[in-house]
């Protein structure tokens, strides 16, 4: 038998974390595919691939073919009462598929990331918001405020991304101060080319509050905030409404009290528009929420956690959330293509699309393995700015099916 020639991929699209990297270059060597160079630990883990026979279907850990795992789900779909779809790490044509079967068999949709979106929508609900995109960031922002810990440890690129060393527009010094946890060895790295300090903050809430009204013109009582001097913070605020293009961004989902972050974020951006531009940059987009929760927003007019029954739909974003909806739910169709994400515990009846390496405290009823979007199959995923959508190719040739696929079986008969 011939050895496998070595391919190498340039310019891959990552879909994983929401960034939308696409310079990454890729090995593939028959099945076996590595990132080769340059790249974020979460990107090298998560495509690597070894030349190995993918995990087949089982019922309840027994395996089985294709066709029977298929028509087992069904039975359990026909049979439920109230049906959860959750999980939801999948392209867009996932997405869509797992949208039909939610209308045809009735359920509760919501993606296994959306605590931090949800969080970011109660402050939008509330006030509004004034937001740039990652383009806008790069090339024009001067001074980046960044709310909470540091982002790089999930983002693994984000301020190489954010901060190029070329700007279009920007002028030197760029400036980025943390409000809240130090930056990390990697983000300083990144940062080389920034001047950069940090505010240790033990109540970002409070230091951002603060910060709101100072911008605003106005003097807070107390001679510090979230344990941040309040000359520091007055300081601070100078510079935001000195900046040529200021942005504040924030990980929602990583912060206990991440709607009011968010919310303050929010007032002081509007603060300082009076007298100069800003924008908030929420960070997310973890396995193409932003694409799936679009997807539901043009399809039903509603944003996850959404609820379909009959010929209706209802929104409720706390009653629907996983935890919440698994309360009163009689089946778990967990979806997870890009990464081994494990389904939440469960009492009742599971089946799970699921990448083929994921590890269950409980066998599912129903496993059907599916193939990762830009791995084993083409596909299409949101960038988190929500304005860009960006296509994934197949590394290398595909034995399990995609969601899409697996879900349309799901739908027939």
């Amino acid at each position: 038998m011939a050895e496998a020639s070595l391919r190498t991929i340039d310019d891959v699209v990552c879909g994983f974390c929401g960034l939308g990297c696409d310079d990454l270059t890729v090995e593939v060597e028959g099945r076996e595919v590595r990132a080769a160079g340059a790249v974020c630990p979460e990107a090298a883990r998560l495509l690597r691939r070894m030349d190995v026979p993918d995990r087949g279907p089982s019922i309840a850990g027994a395996p089985v073919s294709l066709d029977e795992a298929t028509q087992a789900a069904r039975r359990l779909l026909g049979e439920a009462r109230a049906p959860v779809f959750a999980g939801l790490g999948v392209d867009m044509a996932g997405a869509g598929a797992l949208a039909d079967l939610a209308v045809r068999f009735g359920g509760v949709l919501d993606h296994y990331a959306s605590d931090g979106l949800f969080a970011n929508y109660a402050a939008a609900q509330r006030t509004g918001w004034l937001s740039t995109t990652l383009a806008e960031v790069r090339n024009r922002c001067d001074l980046l405020l960044v709310l909470g810990e540091d982002p790089s440890a999930t983002w693994g690129r984000l301020f190489e991304r954010l901060y190029p060393e070329a700007p279009l527009f920007a002028g030197a010094p760029r400036r980025v101060v943390f409000l809240g946890g130090a930056p990390g060895e990697k983000a300083r790295r990144q940062l080389a080319g920034a001047e950069v300090s940090h505010l240790s903050a033990d109540d970002v809430v409070a230091a951002l509050e603060a910060l709101g009204v100072f911008a605003a013109g106005g003097q807070p009582p107390g001679t510090s905030f979230g344990g941040v001097p309040a000359q520091d913070i007055s300081a601070l605020a100078e510079a935001l409404r000195g900046a040529h293009y200021a942005v504040v961004t924030w990980n929602a989902g990583g912060l206990a009290q991440g709607d009011l972050v968010a919310e303050f974020a929010t007032k002081l951006v509007d603060s300082i528009n009076l007298v100069t531009r800003a924008g908030v940059f929420p960070l997310g987009g973890r396995d193409n929420i932003i694409g799936v929760n679009q997807l539901l927003l043009w399809r039903l007019g509603y944003p996850l956690r959404t609820a379909v029954r009959g010929q209706a739909s209802a929104h409720d974003g706390a009653l629907y959330a996983t935890g919440q909806a698994l309360a009163d739910a009689d089946l778990l169709v967990w979806t997870s293509a890009f990464r081994p994400e494990p389904p939440p515990a469960f009492s009742g009846k599971v089946i799970a699309l699921a990448h083929p390496d994921t590890q269950f405290d409980k066998e599912p009823d129903v496993l059907i393995p599916v193939g990762t979007p830009g791995v084993d199959h083409a596909g299409t995923v949101f960038r988190m700015d929500s304005i860009v959508s960006m296509p994934l190719g197949a590394l290398r040739v595909a034995t399990l099916p995609s969601v899409a696929e697996a879900a349309r079986g799901l739908a027939e008969g």
